[in-house]
């Protein structure tokens, strides 16, 4: 009797250590699926005054709908310039793109374009295309894709007949977050014309984007197309520098 009264004060006070002892560490709760709908928006504008004056609006979206393992990406971009009140630069582009994995690297896609630069010479041209792509490098900080496709496109020049042809298209996407805030990207497309093989288009975009919140982030870019066979009377070579404020959603 004696001894389970001296073992009973033991006790309480092995039970108050107990309790006065942090709880173990538990581990984070698993992280929930993606969002169905994710997007962005950009905007940019510079406007100059005095000897001559000048203006240039720029703005783009993309709107991503991720149903696993499929993903259906919506895209558009539109450039204005202009000096003195003289109309210099426009074109617009647009994308409507299908893509479904087939493994966590490999996948498969559809895609419809169109571009109008008549700066260019190009009245319009839209068309469409099928390929694969595959994940090089697949890391949180690093990624580089590449992709091939075949296609078909129609071109309506500026005063002159209208062309088809079948495509055959390279492309890689590249992309380094360099700190937890800023990324470099690099986005490159080779199109040949497969009708006339010398007849080829590249466009290469180079971005750094600084996230400024979890929502707004300002990117600067720089995008140079080549056209080796351009329309008759306009040139190969066209760039766009631009700095836009882009909005995540």
């Amino acid at each position: 009797m004696l001894s389970r009264l001296l073992a009973l004060p033991a006790a309480l006070l092995g039970s108050a250590v107990a309790l006065g002892q942090a709880p173990c560490p538990c581990p984070p709760p698993p992280e929930g699926p993606p969002p169905l709908w994710t997007g962005k928006a950009e905007l940019s504008y510079v406007a100059t005054s005095g000897n001559t004056d000048t203006s240039s609006l720029g703005a783009g979206f993309e709107l991503n709908y991720k149903p696993a393992p499929w993903t259906f990406t919506l895209t558009g971009a539109y450039l204005r310039a202009s000096t003195d009140g003289v109309l210099t630069a426009e074109s617009l582009a647009g994308g409507l793109r299908g893509a479904r994995d087939l493994t966590p690297r490999l996948d498969v896609f559809a895609a419809a374009l169109y571009y109008r630069n008549r700066f260019a010479g190009v009245d319009s041209r839209y068309g469409g295309e099928a390929g694969a792509g595959y994940k090089i490098i697949d890391e949180k900080t690093l990624r580089l894709r590449a992709e091939a496709a075949v296609g078909y496109t129609r071109e309506d020049r500026v005063d002159f007949a209208a062309i088809n042809y079948a495509t055959a298209r390279a492309g890689l996407d590249f992309g380094w977050k360099f700190s937890k805030n800023a990324e470099l990207t690099e986005l490159v497309s080779w199109t040949d014309n497969l009708k006339t093989t010398n007849d080829w288009y590249l466009r290469s975009t180079t971005g750094l984007t600084a996230n400024l919140t979890s929502v707004f982030a300002l990117k600067a870019s720089y995008t140079y197309l080549y056209d080796n066979v351009p329309v008759p009377g306009f040139e190969k070579r066209d760039t766009i520098t631009s700095v836009a404020l882009v909005a995540k959603f």
